[in-house]
């Protein structure tokens, strides 16, 4: 019995201290910073209107904490796909958690965050902001990663473009290109 109990005690114990070593190796290895540049869509659908399609560019930045937590900022300018003279300049943030976030290899995150913008037209400015709930995947290599990201956007302030209680759905979606540092 005290054999048992000694053995699995120094078991434990190693089992404990690398997982502690591994951490702390994992940490240092992981955290990181990335810049990049990207295309950037916003679709906004009024089920008796029509869908307003904007498409544009973004810059974005990632810090990721560790390999299952990082936060994301997107910078974008867009332009109305039919009509070129209304457009759009914003930013959203977002929290994520996945895998893979910040090593190399295959990475899936799912977060949430907030989402801020003007539209101009003919000198009129209009601002729009909220939550969004965001998720995506990508790649990463060694200094390089590409990721697509989806964010499913909160209507409140869309819905002052349209007076007769239509149904709005707004929908953004960005692929980034990211130098990892």
């Amino acid at each position: 019995m005290k054999i048992t109990l000694i053995t699995s005690l120094i078991l434990t114990s190693s089992f404990t201290f690398s997982n502690i070593a591994e951490a702390n190796e994992e940490r240092q290895k992981t955290t990181q910073l990335s810049v990049g540049v990207g295309s950037y869509a916003l679709v906004i659908d009024h089920d008796n209107l029509g869908e307003d399609d904007f498409l544009g560019h973004s810059l974005s930045v990632t810090y990721a904490f560790s390999d299952s937590m990082s936060i994301n900022i997107q910078s974008y300018t867009l332009e109305h796909d039919d009509h070129s003279d209304i457009e759009v300049s914003g930013f959203d943030t977002s929290v994520f958690y996945g895998t893979g976030l910040a090593s190399k290899g295959f990475k899936a995150y799912i977060g949430v965050g907030l989402y801020s913008e003007t539209r101009e037209f003919e000198n009129v400015e209009k601002d729009f902001s909220g939550a969004q709930l965001s998720g995506g995947f990508g790649y990463s290599w060694n200094k390089i990663s590409l990721g697509l990201l989806i964010g499913i956007r909160s209507t409140e302030d869309y819905h002052d473009l349209t007076n007769d209680g239509d149904d709005i759905t707004a929908v953004s979606s960005s692929l980034v290109l990211e130098y990892k540092f």
